[in-house]
Formats: C-alpha cells, sequence, structure tokens
C-alpha cells in the first residue's frame, strides 16, 4: 500500500461502535437451541459469564443479527432494559447495577428469529440428506451472531478474536437426528415427544467463531490414537467422526482415519496436540470445504489435503488463533502449507522433491491473482477477505520461503516458540515477525514489506557471462526482475546453480534492485549457464534467459582472506585485491586502519594482467586488527561503472566476491576487508628460529633505528620504540620460545 508495516497495522481496539473489548473478559458461553428446518429458524437462549476487568462497568455489548427478536435480559437473574442497538448488529445492555474490576455478572438473552444461510460461507446451512434435515453453523469470520448472541465483532469489523471462553451448548432435535458440537458429548436425553436434548462442552476456551452446532441423521464410530509423547510416556485421546448416513463407506471411512498420520507427523514439528482432554473429531456439514471449530472440524469432502488442512488449524487457528481478521493469513496460510508438509512427509513420499511439487501447484493450484496483499488491509469485503489466491496459497508460500530463508531446524524452532508465546491466546503479524526475528536472528521488515503487506510476485530474467582469471574459473551473471512496475522489488535470498561439466555449483544471491549483478567463481570449470531457485524455495510466475548484460566490476578475492587470523611471526607485509576486470584505480580509493584507528602507510601498485591491486607496507604488520576501507568506488576501466564494493561482513571470506548487485556502495566509505595480527607465542623471535637471541636483536636494532617500522612492534601501537625494547630484553633474557 505504499505505507511501512507499522503504520499500514490497524489498531486493535478497530471499532468504536461498541463497549471496549478489553473492559470484560468472557469465562464462559452456554448456549440452549432448538432449530426448526420448515421455517429456518432458530429459538433459544445465550447465557454469557462475564468478568469485568475495569471499575465502573456499567453496560455490556453483545452482537446478535437483526433477524432475530430479543426476549426479557436477565443480567445475574435480575430483569434489565431491553438492549439499545450500536452499530450494525450490536446490542447494548444496561447492567443491573456497577461491576468493578474482578466482580463477574451473568446475562441471559433469550432469542428467536430466521437463521439466514446466504451469508459468509454460509452462516447456517439448510439441508436435507435421506430425506431428513441437515442444519449446521459456519461463523467464520463474524456470523456467529447469525444464530447465538455473543460478544463478538460487529459485521465486517476487523475484529478481536482475544477474548476467549469454554463452551457449553444444548440442542433440541428430533430423535432420528444427532446433534454434534465442540468438546465431549455429555449426555444425549430424550424427552418423550420424539425429540431429544444433546448437550456437549468444552473445558478449552476458544475464540467465538470456532463455537459450532450441526443437526444430521449421522452414523458415528471413534478410535483411540494412542502414541508415544515427544517429551516421554505415551499420548492418547479420543477420535470421533460423524458421516451422513446415507454416505457411510468404508472407502470414506479410511480418509478420514488418515488423520492419525497426520497427528503423527504434526505433532514432532509442531508440539503435542493441542486439546488431548477433549481429543479431535470430524462431522460432515453441507460447506464443500472444511470449518476448523475447535476439537470438532465440519467438512463436506473426504479429501485428505482438506483433512490435514483443518487438522493444522487445531494448533494454527484454534489454539493459537489471528487477533484480528487482518492478520487472517496467519490461520490460512500456515494450514494451507501444512497441507505441503503432509505431502511431504507421509509413508511413500519422495520428501522435498514432493514438497517442491505440491507447493508449485502439481496437487493444489499456486496463487494465479497476486495483485492483492496477503494481509487483509480491508475486512469489510467478506469473500475478498477469505481471498484463497492472497490469504491461502501465497500465505502458505510465505511461510515456505520463509522456511527456505531460515532452513528446517530454525523454521520449525520459529512455530513452536510463536506457540509457546501465544498458545491459548491470539498473535498478529507484527508479533509473528518479532518470534521470527529472535529464533533466526534476521531482521525481516524487508521480507515482511515485500511478501505480506506488499502486492505481486517477481517475474526473472537471466543471463551469464563465464571468464578465466588467474587460473581460476569465475561467472558473471545478473538476474532482472521483470515483474508488475507497481510491485515491490523482491530482495529474498535466491540460490543459483551454476552448471558445469565437472558439476554443479550452488551459490546464494540476493537481489537488491530491479536488475542485479553478482560474480561467482564456478570451480575447475566454466558455466555453460545458471539456474535461479532451483529447488522451488520463492514463489515466482518465470524464469527466462536473456543475453547478458554489462554489470559492475567487484572484488574477486583478497589475500589474506577475510577474517583471516596471523601471528606476528609470520604477519603480512602486504594487502591484495583482484578485480573482476580492468580499473582505474590508485591508492588514493582505498585506506588501511588499525584497531585504534590509526592509519597504516602503505605503497600502491596495480597490474592490469592479473587485476591486482597490491598495498605494500613499509614491514610486516604488528599485533591489532586490521581494516581496509573503500574511501570511494573506483571505476571500471571497460564500462566506467563504480565498482559494486558492498560486502555482506568484511571479516568474512564468504561475503567476497563483493557486491550487493548494485554498482557503487550504500555507504562511503565502507569497510571492504577486515582481518588480525595475533602476538603469537613468541613475538620477539623475529628470524622464527624458535630462541630470541644476539641474531633477533640485530633485526631489532635495525627496526628501532627506523622508529615508525612495525618490524619489531612488540606492543602494537604501530612503532618499533623502547616499550618494545622492554619486552624483547625480557624475551631475549629466556632464550629459547616456549
Amino acid at each position: 500500500m505504499g505505507l511501512p508495516p507499522v503504520a499500514a497495522f490497524p489498531p486493535l481496539a478497530a471499532f468504536g461502535d461498541r463497549s471496549a473489548l478489553s473492559d470484560t473478559d468472557v469465562l464462559h458461553n452456554k448456549v440452549q437451541l432448538e432449530a426448526f428446518p420448515v421455517t429456518q429458524s432458530i429459538t433459544g437462549t445465550s447465557t454469557i459469564t462475564v468478568k469485568s476487568l475495569v471499575d465502573g462497568l456499567s453496560t455490556f455489548t453483545f452482537v446478535l443479527n437483526n433477524t432475530f427478536t430479543i426476549g426479557p435480559v436477565l443480567v445475574s437473574g435480575n430483569a434489565v432494559a431491553a438492549p439499545a442497538s450500536v452499530g450494525t448488529w450490536g446490542k447494548q445492555v444496561a447492567l443491573d447495577r456497577v461491576y468493578n474490576a474482578g466482580e463477574s455478572f451473568t446475562v441471559t438473552i433469550p432469542y428467536s428469529g430466521s437463521a439466514h444461510s446466504a451469508l459468509g460461507f454460509g452462516s447456517v446451512f439448510w439441508d436435507t440428506q435421506g430425506g431428513l434435515p441437515v442444519v449446521s453453523s459456519l461463523s467464520q469470520p463474524y456470523f456467529a451472531a447469525t444464530w447465538w448472541p455473543c460478544k463478538d465483532g460487529d459485521f465486517g469489523a476487523p475484529g478481536d478474536n482475544s477474548d476467549k471462553a469454554t463452551w457449553e451448548i444444548e440442542i433440541t432435535h428430533a430423535d432420528a437426528l444427532t446433534g454434534v458440537s465442540n468438546g465431549t458429548l455429555q449426555s444425549v436425553t430424550p424427552l418423550g415427544n420424539g425429540k431429544s436434548v444433546t448437550r456437549w462442552v468444552s473445558a478449552y476456551p476458544m475464540s467465538t467463531y470456532l463455537a459450532c452446532f450441526s443437526i444430521a441423521q449421522y452414523t458415528n464410530w471413534n478410535q483411540t490414537y494412542t502414541a508415544p509423547g515427544i517429551n516421554g510416556g505415551t499420548v492418547s485421546f479420543p477420535l470421533r467422526y460423524y458421516i451422513y448416513t446415507s454416505w457411510d463407506t468404508p472407502a470414506r471411512r479410511a480418509e478420514w482415519e488418515k488423520i492419525s498420520t497426520m497427528l503423527d507427523i504434526f505433532r514432532p514439528l509442531f508440539g503435542e496436540y493441542p486439546f488431548p482432554d477433549e481429543g479431535y473429531g470430524i462431522y460432515q456439514f453441507p460447506f464443500a470445504g472444511g470449518m476448523e471449530h475447535q476439537t470438532m472440524s465440519g467438512q463436506g469432502t473426504f479429501w485428505d489435503v482438506v483433512t490435514a488442512h483443518e487438522l493444522a488449524h487445531m494448533w494454527w487457528g484454534d489454539e493459537l488463533t489471528c487477533r484480528t481478521w487482518n492478520d487472517l493469513w496467519l490461520n490460512e496460510g500456515l494450514a494451507s502449507y501444512c497441507e505441503a508438509i503432509y505431502y511431504e512427509l507421509r509413508p511413500g513420499s519422495s520428501g522435498l522433491a514432493t514438497l517442491r511439487g505440491y507447493m508449485q501447484g502439481q496437487l493444489r493450484p499456486r496463487p494465479t491473482a497476486v495483485f492483492g496483499t496477503v494481509y487483509a488491509f480491508d475486512t469489510t469485503n467478506d469473500p475478498e477477505l477469505f481471498n484463497y489466491d492472497l490469504r491461502y496459497r501465497k500465505g502458505a508460500w510465505v511461510f515456505h520461503m520463509l522456511r527456505g530463508m531460515v532452513g528446517d531446524t530454525v523454521f520449525y524452532n520459529i512455530l513452536r516458540q510463536w506457540r509457546a508465546q501465544y498458545a491459548g491466546a491470539t498473535s498478529t503479524t507484527e508479533e509473528f515477525r518479532a518470534v521470527a526475528e529472535q529464533v533466526s536472528g534476521l531482521k525481516l521488515q524487508p521480507f515482511f514489506a515485500e511478501w505480506v503487506y506488499g502486492p505481486g510476485a517477481p517475474t526473472y530474467a537471466k543471463g551469464l557471462q563465464s571468464f578465466t582469471l588467474n587460473g581460476k574459473n569465475w561467472t558473471r551473471m545478473h538476474i532482472r526482475q521483470i515483474q508488475d512496475a507497481g510491485w515491490p522489488t523482491f530482495t529474498t535470498p535466491l540460490k543459483v546453480r551454476l552448471l558445469t561439466p565437472s558439476g554443479n555449483v550452488d551459490h546464494t544471491v540476493v537481489p537488491k534492485a530491479r536488475t542485479s549483478f553478482f560474480v561467482r567463481n564456478s570451480g575447475t570449470t566454466t558455466a555453460s549457464d545458471f539456474l535461479v531457485d532451483p529447488d522451488g524455495w520463492v514463489l515466482n510466475y518465470g524464469i527466462n534467459g536473456e543475453s547478458p548484460l554489462v554489470g559492475p566490476p567487484v572484488v574477486l578475492e583478497t589475500t589474506p582472506l577475510a577474517g583471516d587470523v596471523s601471528v606476528f611471526a609470520s604477519s603480512p607485509n602486504s594487502v591484495q585485491l583482484t578485480f573482476s576486470e580492468a580499473m582505474s584505480v590508485s591508492g588514493a580509493n582505498v585506506a588501511v586502519t588499525r584497531t585504534n584507528g590509526d592509519p597504516v602507510p602503505f605503497a600502491f601498485s596495480y597490474n592490469a594482467p592479473t587485476q591486482i591491486a597490491t598495498l605494500t607496507f613499509a614491514s610486516k604488520l604488528s599485533p591489532s586488527q586490521y581494516t581496509v576501507t573503500l574511501v570511494t568506488p573506483p571505476a571500471s576501466a571497460l564500462s566506467s561503472q563504480l565498482l559494486d564494493g558492498d560486502v555482506a561482513d568484511p571479516a568474512l571470506a564468504s561475503s567476497f566476491p563483493s557486491g550487493d548487485g548494485v554498482a557503487g556502495v550504500s555507504a562511503s566509505p565502507t569497510a571492504l576487508l577486515k582481518f588480525t595480527v595475533e602476538p603469537g607465542s613468541c613475538p620477539a623471535d623475529l628470524n622464527s628460529d624458535a630462541m630470541v637471541d644476539d641474531a633477533d636483536f640485530v633485526l631489532f636494532a635495525a627496526a628501532y633505528n627506523e622508529l615508525v617500522t612495525m618490524a619489531a612492534d612488540f606492543t602494537g601501537d604501530g612503532q618499533t620504540d623502547d616499550s618494545d625494547f622492554v619486552l624483547f630484553a625480557d624475551a631475549y633474557n629466556a632464550l629459547m620460545c616456549p
């Protein structure tokens, strides 16, 4: 949207047409209802147990679709005035008295009316199976109020899913039907009039939209999942299945029973199943896909992809829930990625090849329209909020790309740490990013800005040119991003694979511009071509070859290497910089300093045939850390482009060849190379014969007479003087080196 992520993130209290969400904490919801298929209506009573979090609380706001009529409301058993309408569906009730922080009360709301089926994914489905009625709820995102009065965000609002509460429901239904809901089945009580009451209870607090009910003619069967616990012992909990009686076949049962295999895969990666005391179940309902009602998912399909998706939601969506609907991609993107993880790790899979194929669309489609953002800035448009390409598939790719950047161990540590911090609660996009940064040690603002808060995905063009210099083989390559001009430049690290007759050579590059240039070593032979992202870790819409473009020169390698540590007895007396092409370079382009910042004089020379610049010192270097600084980048003698002299870490040899893909440097001056000289065990042994004797004294005296030379600078202050003589005298008395 052109805004930085923090500015773009909406406030948590995002709707002002109702009492502040933070003023109250719902402890328990009890719903008693009966559905009437002929009139497609519901009659019931909702009793909400609430704790005040503030002093002076005098009102409470709940939401209920305006198609319902509300009966006399009671607060802690006391009659109160009829609630006033606020916002679209909001109803504000005056409490029977003022409540202070820590005090609790109940709000009992009788209601009856039409339960619509044309909202959201269906809201309440009215259907038939085997000639008998089916009634099922689907509340996501803000449609719980279409079948029961509850504390929730108003219609179309970003919402706040953080007020989780325990659940109890009593469903009145015909004896021939079965009532299903969250948690544990407590009882089925015949009423003697052809109807029964089924009671379900859940002791695990859940967000409002995850509550459910379904009434149909079901055939039920049960299993017990038992496995070794991740931290020892045994894990055991019930698995429940409710299938339409007219649909019951062994093949369909077998598909749902793959849950056990999925649990075997997910538990070691994410941690133990979140709701073991109540187990997990699936019930069939009229929606074509699935819905992750806590502990009891509704599914209209037997496809194992959907089953894996809904099961994964128990961790990612139910126990740990997106805080607002802006953050919906956290739920849906990760559950969608868990589909791929299941296919990667299920029995008989080929592993990473299967994972790559899944993400490339061999089973589930890749995102095909990426003009919007993964983060949902607008929550008022319910169909767009659940945009499959953006929230689900591109959201899954965000997690896939993060895994590719940090590796499997760190990726799953991120998920486990995120769960540890927010289990039983909610999380925002920025909170997830903070955890990912903490665990990985990476700064991920650019990644989230480009892939979560920004639109699009890259399309690449590439070209290369191979050359040999000083007996080593190198490849110049460019990667050009040709996607929509309004989309970001994507800076996700890319693996590049150089194809050579003697085998493939892999490197990682980080594009910084629409066209980025890099030079890399190709090993024992020259490269004929290169692959971009050969293992499929970055979402893109094409990688096309083209003629090579002329890029800037780089520093190929250095002597000593970046980060090198030598001892004084064998310290270097020069530094060499090898460039990728002929340069217009002089000593004015570089400087050398010691730890304290003092400059180190040098004589500069440049060998055009080898393209090596040499910085020669008056003597070998004394103990200190040395930094070679690029004062101003030199230019190519061929193209006049400035040296791409940025290095990721001047003390890390893998930072060379230099460059971030763009000519010039990001800051000037910039540190190009760092290395260290240490005293060693016997620095006064100037001729390295393992003893300090008269021969060393002759060398010391020669250096001392020069005063400013470092040839016998034992103290590391940059000159040879009396302080060094004191150390030499002590060593001379010892004679033999240790």
